[in-house]
């Protein structure tokens, strides 16, 4: 009888720290629902929503980066025009389209910017005709290696 009180009582000051315990673990519960559960699903109802509200005409953007205009939706699967040949129409599944948007078409002009050439073989420290000890100790293990013929 004497084991069994004092077993009580040991479990009774030890169910405190138990409470605690498990308060602790909701509360990671908690944060790890709001950071990271809560909006992936946002996101995805936003996703499905999104593919749900397609219609015929619509520019979409692909998974795989392509973009194409939808031309018939039967069921999951939408049929989409690719490029400007009006000839290539491929199925695609809902679930596939990323995103919807039209792509940017338009030519942008690089600005040319003139580029001075360097003499990297010789060395930028030298004059045009004049070549310092150091280059010619490198030119000339250069010819003897192979690596530069004479003419």
């Amino acid at each position: 009888m004497y084991i069994l009180t004092t077993a009580a009582a040991s479990t009774g000051a030890g169910s405190g720290s138990l409470w605690g315990m498990l308060g602790i673990y909701a509360v990671f519960a908690l944060i790890l629902y709001f950071l990271l559960i809560r909006p992936q699903r946002k996101q995805q109802k936003e996703q499905q929503k999104m593919q749900n509200s397609l219609k015929n005409g619509d520019w979409v953007l692909l998974n795989n980066g392509m973009y194409g205009k939808v031309v018939n939706i039967v069921n999951d699967c939408l049929i989409i025009e690719f490029g400007t040949n009006r000839s290539v129409m491929i199925p695609v599944l809902r679930s596939q389209i990323a995103g919807v948007s039209e792509p940017d078409l338009t030519e942008r002009k690089v600005e040319e910017t003139a580029v001075e050439p360097t003499n990297s073989v010789v060395g930028d420290d030298v004059a045009e005709d004049d070549l310092d000890a150091y280059d010619k100790k490198i030119l000339e293990k250069g010819e003897k290696k192979g690596f530069f013929k004479k003419k």
